[in-house]
């Protein structure tokens, strides 16, 4: 079976996933303005919905009336509060504009979507029966979200605008202008391409947060790589060994390393080598605002770099790399949103500024196998290519081109698999031993970055853990098995888009060729008896082999459907492969 990565066109990648900067696959060389923080740099305020996709905003008035979350209270003032803070909610191109998106934020449940005047976030809860509101649609005629289950309709501000059961005109003004009849509305705006959220709802959420800025604010923005959009996954693990996984950088050239398929020994012809780090400090005093680490090279190619990583809590994590020579190097942006206990939204963006930040920066070994695929694949790529450019379904190429790029070929999602696999596995462990400072043996330079993280978060918050909204406990987390690890319908493709139009699409292209294959084989068959009573069999038989790649084609679009599902293979063994 064709590899179905080589039906994609030659586009620049649009990033699915990388778990740090450690693994990237960018060779963008664009330098941005640098970098960190200025403490001069002013208070930008904010609107509940944005004007385009950035928002340089003005305070948001709200009624004394509006409905107010319960809001946590913390004795210590030098506590961090979880719950006042901006948390990134998806990408802006992920969203769905036409329809409601449920969205999940230290437990609480919500509602984007897309209003004339820019974005709402509301309570994912109707006030009438408490059915989601995200089972719901957009009336656009009347810029209104519609819940499904009774019709109730709703403004940007959740307030109820008509309840269609209501016996007259006066019955119906009477309940929509009830406290009781208000979906609850919580900050929003967007910036640098992000939805943000501030799980918090009344009129004093909105006067905080607009004087508060979101995580991006504080620094220059990057151009990343191909389509300049953030890549976007929910991690099956927990907020604590997703935050660890980035402070530990050397842990690249062994986990996401090259192995020889037959020695299975780390392939150094492929990979630079690794480099002991010597480097790796702590700088600035710790806050409840975050904190800022430095630190060396970890392999033969990048051993002279200065890093600087700065933690903004709760969910920033920004990195500048600079050679020897001080010239800029790499640059990441890897955002986090913890939405319930063991499970983590990673938003990410890279910019390169030298070939040498490449993972690795060594050369694949392209074999005589890989360039009779490449030979024999180019005439049904170039056919598939021009038949999503030409017959998709709603006449938007590049968007199902988008989800290609994410959804097939498992290059970006290995990387997060071998990452999963261990942060699950140490997830799980730690429950068992408890506190970090007794379970880790921690001897190395490199480790100091997982001992400042974890240093940080039993300073400033209760017990070292994320704080539920919702009133979830740090339960137990479970065994998951490696086939939900590395599922990835959940992880990404329910979140995105352009991944749903093209799993759409793949889908339709899947019908057809089936039908194609049933009338072929038919008209086979019917001119086979006739051919063979005049002695032609040149039109059956072309016609049975078109029947049969058909059903080829069938084969490798649901090859093609299940890598925006799975990890697993659909034959063989079901174990996903990470090396």
């Amino acid at each position: 079976m064709l590899s179905s990565v080589s039906f994609l066109p030659s586009v620049a990648p649009t990033r699915v996933e990388r778990l740090d900067e450690h693994s990237i696959a960018s060779t963008t060389t664009k330098t941005t303005n640098r970098y960190f923080p200025s403490s001069s740099s002013s208070r930008r305020k904010c609107l509940c919905a944005s004007r385009g996709d950035d928002d340089d905003t003005a305070t948001k008035q709200h009624a004394s009336s509006l409905p107010t979350t319960k809001t946590t209270t913390t004795k210590d003032t030098n506590k961090f509060n979880w719950q006042k803070n901006w948390y990134p909610a998806s990408p802006v191109s992920f969203l769905e504009t036409d329809a409601p998106n449920a969205i999940k934020i230290l437990g609480l449940e919500m509602v984007v979507w897309k209003t004339k005047d820019g974005w709402s976030c509301l309570e994912d809860s109707c006030p009438h029966r408490r059915a989601p509101l995200s089972l719901g649609f957009i009336d656009a005629n009347k810029d209104a979200l519609v819940c499904r289950y009774h019709g109730w309709e709703f403004a940007k501000d959740g307030k109820c605008v008509d309840i269609p059961m209501s016996i007259d005109e006066n019955a119906n003004s009477t309940a929509c202008n009830s406290k009781k009849s208000c979906a609850s509305e919580y900050p929003c705006k967007v910036h640098a391409g992000v939805v943000w959220v501030w799980p918090e709802t009344g009129a004093d959420a909105f006067l905080e947060s607009s004087v508060k800025k979101c995580a991006t604010e504080n620094f220059s923005e990057l151009q990343g790589a191909g389509d300049n959009e953030w890549g976007m996954v929910e991690l099956p693990v927990g907020y604590n060994p997703a935050l660890e996984n980035q402070f530990d950088p050397s842990h690249a050239e062994w986990l996401h390393a090259r192995y020889d398929p037959e020695s299975n020994i780390r392939s150094v012809s492929e990979m630079a080598d690794f480099v002991p780090m010597t480097k790796f400090e702590s700088f600035d005093d710790d806050t409840t605002e975050g904190f800022k680490v430095r630190h060396g090279g970890y392999n033969a190619k990048n051993s002279k770099i200065n890093a600087t990583r700065v933690f903004t809590a709760p969910c920033s994590s920004r990195s500048e790399y600079l050679d020897e020579k001080g010239k800029p190097y790499l640059s990441a942006h890897i955002l986090y949103t913890p939405t319930e206990p063991n499970r983590t939204l990673m938003f990410t963006k890279f910019q390169a500024y030298q070939f040498t930040a490449v993972q690795g920066a060594g050369t694949r070994k392209v074999s005589v196998a890989d360039k009779i695929e490449k030979l024999l694949t180019t005439p049904a790529r170039n056919l598939f290519n021009l038949y999503i450019q030409n017959f998709n379904t709603i006449g938007d190429a590049r968007l199902v081109f988008t989800g290609l790029q994410h959804g097939a070929g498992n290059a970006a999602y290995t990387l997060g698999n071998q990452d999963i696999r261990a942060m699950h596995g140490v997830e799980k462990d730690m429950k068992k031993r408890g506190k970090w400072n007794k379970a880790y043996y921690l001897p190395t330079v490199a480790d100091k970055g997982v001992s400042a993280f974890r240093t940080w978060m039993d300073k400033f918050t209760e017990n070292g853990n994320v704080e539920w909204l919702d009133g979830s406990a740090v339960d137990a987390t479970p065994t998951v098995s490696e086939e939900e690890q590395t599922e990835r319908y959940h992880r990404h493709t329910k979140h995105c888009r352009a991944c749903k139009a093209a799993l759409n699409e793949l889908g339709v292209l899947e019908e057809r060729l089936l039908l194609a294959s049933k009338v072929l084989l038919g008209t086979s068959l019917i001119t086979g008896f006739g051919g063979a009573l005049v002695g032609n069999e040149g039109l059956p038989v072309l016609t049975l082999s078109l029947a049969g790649l058909s059903l080829l084609g069938v084969e490798e679009v649901r090859d093609m459907q299940h890598e925006f599902v799975s990890s697993t293979p659909r034959r063989g063994v079901p174990k996903p492969k990470l090396w």
